[in-house]
């Protein structure tokens, strides 16, 4: 599998296949394929029927789409940004954050899991991300600028929510309200934010994507 990013501003990333490969992503990121191309539906069961109607409610979709080679096709998150690709040696895991994963090669295992929030109004009731295990290619797009940094073990970091992009999955993170102040006002004007810590590596998007951003 061959992956070519195409495009700066609003990048897409074209998929040459050849014949017997395959490539997964969530419904709606193909832009344009060969005729050659097929496709079919990935149904997500994890959790049954209660792991279903979770994900459907938090805006995760509970299928992803197939494409079979040979032939091209092109995937696009169509928001401006930064396409990525990592190669996943086996047994190794990254997690992305939700609506950030363009697409993964079948060998890719792929699974979903949930990040409590604080439990205050809003979106840090909590979020979704992606688990992929290699081995195989993943590819990612970062909303806006990526950050790369890599964590040492106990290194830590503050960060918004929407700032999240990739981590290894011995990073960890947890949810947080940071006073704007001391005091009964300081707290209630707080903000929701992630704690981060290492040892592993870590990417951050400079865009929020659940946020609209007006064009330039």
């Amino acid at each position: 599998m061959d992956v070519e990013v195409k495009g700066a501003y609003i990048p897409s990333a074209l998929v040459r296949l050849d014949p017997g490969e395959e490539v997964y992503c969530e419904a709606g990121l193909m832009v344009y394929s060969d005729p050659s191309v097929g496709f079919r539906y990935r149904w997500l069961t994890q959790g049954g029927l209660a792991g279903v109607m979770k994900r459907s409610m938090g805006g995760i979709p509970f299928h992803l789409q197939t494409f079979q080679g040979p032939g091209y096709v092109a995937f696009s998150r169509q928001r401006p940004g930064e396409i990525r690709t990592l190669e996943l040696k086996p047994g190794e895991t990254v997690e992305v954050a939700e609506h950030s994963l363009l697409l993964a090669e079948r060998s890719v295992s792929y699974d979903c899991f949930y990040v409590p929030g604080t439990g205050r109004v809003g979106r840090m009731i909590g979020f979704w991300m992606d688990r992929l295990t290699g081995p195989g290619k993943v590819v990612y797009h970062g909303h806006g600028n990526i950050l790369s940094f890599t964590l040492a073990p106990g290194e830590t970091m503050e960060m918004d929510h929407g700032a999240l992009l990739l981590k290894d999955a011995s990073v960890t993170i947890q949810a947080y309200n940071q006073p704007l102040g001391g005091g009964l006002a300081g707290h209630a004007m707080s903000f929701e934010a992630l704690h981060v810590s290492g040892p592993g590596r870590l990417a951050l998007q400079t865009l929020d994507p659940s946020r609209d951003h007006p064009a330039p």
